[in-house]
């Protein structure tokens, strides 16, 4: 097996990788030679080196995640609103999710610029930095009884482009509190930024408990 350390210049992407955020500041390739084989390589693979910043010492090797199920979360010149909830979308899609909160604490540490969105003033006419956001929540019913929307196990996720990414699974009260966490983690983390974040679904004919969040948001 033979190995090649490949040391990156700054400034650096902030990365996740498998899990972990950071500066993506060198990357590990490995390979073994194959004379046999058509450009005389075989199991090749890369792995990234990463700094987490603050009270962790830079020159953490992932080698559990590959290079290419890496995705920039954060390149230098900053990053938008939107783009963090995609990411964070893909952090739901992993076999074990280390949250909003973490990924959005770690980019805090890490100096990460984060874009919001605007829109017209409706009095001025002028650009404004958008501080209410309403979220689009789709729901699955995955058991229970049929026609009922207030008893059995649902899905629940939401539209990443409406600014903010959520994700749930079991009975309305679990995914009520799952999703109020959600909430008070995002207005936690954007404290000076956004005044409230709202839901509204049109998947449930009895949609009274996404309105029972609407009333809780303050």
């Amino acid at each position: 097996m033979n190995s090649k350390l490949m040391k990156l210049d700054a400034p650096y992407n902030v990365i996740y990788a498998g899990g972990k955020v950071g500066r993506h500041i060198a990357t590990l390739m490995v390979w073994n030679d194959d004379d046999e084989m058509a450009g005389g390589i075989t199991d090749a693979a890369s792995y990234p080196v990463i700094d987490e910043g603050e009270e962790f010492p830079a020159g953490t090797l992932i080698d559990y995640a590959e290079l290419h199920d890496c995705r920039v979360i954060c390149p230098p010149g900053g990053t938008n609103l939107y783009w963090v909830a995609k990411m964070i979308e893909y952090d739901f899609q992993q076999l074990e999710p280390v949250g909003a909160e973490y990924i959005l604490e770690r980019m805090k540490l890490l100096g990460c610029q984060i874009a919001m969105p605007t829109e017209k003033d409706k009095e001025t006419g002028e650009e404004v930095y958008r501080i209410n956001f309403n979220v689009t929540l789709y729901v699955m019913k995955v058991s229970g009884p049929v026609g009922n929307d207030n008893e059995g196990v649902f899905r629940v996720t939401s539209n990443r482009h409406n600014g903010f990414y959520f994700e749930a699974e079991g009975t309305p009260k679990e995914i009520q509190s799952e999703l109020e966490y959600q909430r008070s983690v995002y207005l936690g983390a954007f404290i000076d930024e956004i005044n409230s974040i709202s839901f509204h679904t049109s998947d449930l004919f009895e949609d009274n408990w996404v309105e029972e969040m609407n009333k809780r948001r303050d």
